[in-house]
């Protein structure tokens, strides 16, 4: 929905004080940022967007923040990373055997589960951050599994990072209505409608990540996407699709049909097949 459109919308119902309104005005003054979101974890992101970063340069960064160099250790001696590798005891090597994908997909996931121990926010914020928790794990399991299983020649560890980042948009939204005393959540679900895929490009870009991980949160929701072969945005836009709680029964997806030309199978069947590997990977995330 284009800016000016959804702002008009919004302004018959509640010109000046209408969440939309504010966002809008966010956007328009590029003052997006994530409140509450932790320091260590923005830090990540900054000393990634060098393209002289070093390993040195993340293991710094992470060693400011115990628990976040925990997870990090954790995760690169879990099942599904390891692959065959020796336990690591140091970060340095964890960081190197993860590559910059997963650790930024660590830090992610370790911010947002870090919102939702708050117990400062409304109880309505925290049901909403401990929604997009679950949907982003949902989401980034599936599109690495369909990336690495798909034929797709999308690189599995950048499919999981943008299904990590693709509620970004929704968590600014819920952040940002927290900050102004709550919103109804009709109000919320509006205004993610209206901006959550644009609030994430911009946020992502601020980060300095790639413009095909902008393009596709980007484009999350746009189920006739088109492209030219398969792209991390077909991949991510199934995965949302074939995880989503509420079904699309009226509404298809042509996405899938592109994605199973190429694997010879259904998305759907892709994901049944690797259920062990989705379950596992979602656990690892998780705990």
């Amino acid at each position: 929905m284009p800016l000016d459109a959804a702002v008009d919308m919004e302004s018959t119902e509640s010109p000046l004080d209408s969440l939309a309104e504010r966002i809008a005005e966010d956007i328009r003054e590029d003052r997006l940022e994530l409140p509450g979101f932790p320091e260590a974890v923005l830090r990540v992101q900054r000393t990634m967007q060098s393209p002289d970063a070093s390993a040195e340069d993340v293991v710094k960064v992470l060693s400011s923040e115990p628990t976040l160099a925990a997870r990090a250790l954790q995760i690169a001696n879990s099942v599904q990373f390891r692959r065959g590798g020796p336990e690591v005891t140091e970060l340095r090597t964890a960081v190197s055997r993860l590559g910059f994908n997963l650790v930024r997909s660590i830090a992610v996931a370790y911010a947002i589960h870090q919102l939702r121990l708050r117990e400062t926010y409304s109880a309505s914020a925290r049901a909403q951050i401990e929604a997009i928790w679950r949907c982003s794990l949902k989401v980034a399991s599936a599109s690495y599994v369909l990336a690495r299983y798909g034929r797709a020649g999308v690189n599995p560890d950048q499919a999981l990072l943008a299904g990590l980042l693709h509620v970004i948009g929704r968590l600014y939204i819920v952040m940002r209505a927290e900050g102004i005393g709550g919103a109804p959540d009709v109000e919320l679900a509006r205004a993610a409608r209206a901006y959550q895929g644009e609030i994430a490009r911009m946020l992502l870009a601020s980060w300095g990540l790639p413009e095909t991980l902008q393009h596709a949160v980007e484009h999350q929701d746009d189920l006739d996407y088109e492209s030219d072969g398969v792209t991390i945005t077909d991949v991510l836009i199934a995965a949302k699709y074939l995880t989503d709680e509420n079904g699309h029964e009226d509404v298809m997806c042509p996405v899938l049909d592109k994605l199973a030309m190429v694997a010879d199978k259904h998305p759907s069947e892709v994901l049944e097949e690797h259920a062990v590997e989705l379950r596992a990977l979602t656990s690892s995330l998780t705990e």
